[in-house]
């Protein structure tokens, strides 16, 4: 039998979505980043610590949960407990810094870790081996507990830390400072890059970066911090202005790392973004990657060299 014929509307190929222009992946950008930045500013205005507590919660539980989910062959109850030990350790954590009760950090850092690995390895003991297979599905849920959700933490070390007798509010303005500083080298280098970029700077990981945007890295994290430090005034007196230059620098260079880090991971996972949430930027963890790398560094020049 005949087949009948196919008319040409059929037959075409359905169009395709255009891409995004760069510009107005920008405008996104940019209306994202000034919603959060809106969130911190009320904060500090009105002096509350709730929104930084709900704030620091939702993209660091976010970003966890996004992270769990690139792998969905790791199974789902080692997922849903990596997840679960991520929502009780923020619970701590917030009991910890708000004085609601009385929550040891040590204990925290020291048990969560424990509990997520004991959480992961028991159950390889209850099936077959499959060699590297199983070897993955205990060490990428349990590095995704290391990676997000104790790292980012250390934003609410350096927030909820009040660094000065003399400078009540020491811990908002280093926050701020460095969360400033590694935005401002994402902004600097994206617009850097999509203007003059032409020498590729890693493009097997990441082809759109360049080093013409690793120029534009550094003067928007020196720009940004530079001025956070002035605006802040005494409240950011433990950090000296020589001093505040040096870590901008390499609050740039840790935050290309970082944002790199997470272009590796989803490159070997042949993912494009960890989420969708966050217009222009993707997931809450393309949102926060960079973060992991510099609040852990930051936090530990006011630990011991502040």
């Amino acid at each position: 039998m005949p087949h009948p014929p196919v008319s040409d509307a059929a037959s075409a190929p359905a169009p395709t979505a255009l891409a995004p222009s760069k510009l107005q992946v920008f405008w996104r950008r940019l209306l994202s980043t000034v919603v959060l930045w809106g969130l911190l500013a009320g904060a500090v205005v009105f002096k509350v610590g709730w929104p930084f507590h709900a704030l620091i919660c939702v993209l660091g539980l976010g970003s966890l949960w996004e992270y769990l989910q690139m792998d969905r062959e790791v199974p789902r109850s080692s997922r849903l407990w990596v997840m679960a030990m991520g929502i009780f350790y923020y619970a701590g954590l917030v009991a910890h810094f708000s004085g609601v009760a009385w929550v040891s950090l040590d204990l925290l850092d020291g048990l969560f870790p424990w509990l997520v690995l004991t959480g992961v390895f028991v159950p390889t003991f209850f099936r077959p081996l499959e060699g590297q297979k199983t070897l993955w599905q205990v060490i990428f849920p349990a590095f995704g507990f290391f990676y997000v959700a104790y790292l980012f933490s250390f934003l609410s070390r350096i927030l909820f830390t009040q660094w000065s007798e003399a400078a009540p509010q020491s811990g908002v303005m280093c926050a701020l400072f460095v969360v400033l500083a590694t935005k401002f080298t994402d902004s600097g280098a994206y617009v850097v890059g999509s203007l003059i970029g032409k020498h590729k700077m890693i493009p097997h990981i990441s082809p759109g970066k360049t080093w013409e945007g690793l120029i534009g890295a550094f003067i928007g994290a020196v720009g940004a911090g530079m001025v956070l430090k002035w605006g802040a005034g005494a409240q950011m007196a433990l950090v000296s202005w020589p001093a505040a230059l040096v870590l901008c620098l390499l609050i740039a260079i840790v935050c290309v790392a970082g944002d790199l880090a997470e272009s590796v991971i989803k490159r070997c996972l042949n993912i494009k973004d960890s989420g969708a949430t966050l217009p222009g930027i993707g997931g809450a963890l393309d949102l926060t990657d960079s973060l992991l790398w510099t609040t852990p560094l930051f936090y530990l020049y006011l630990r011991h060299a502040a």
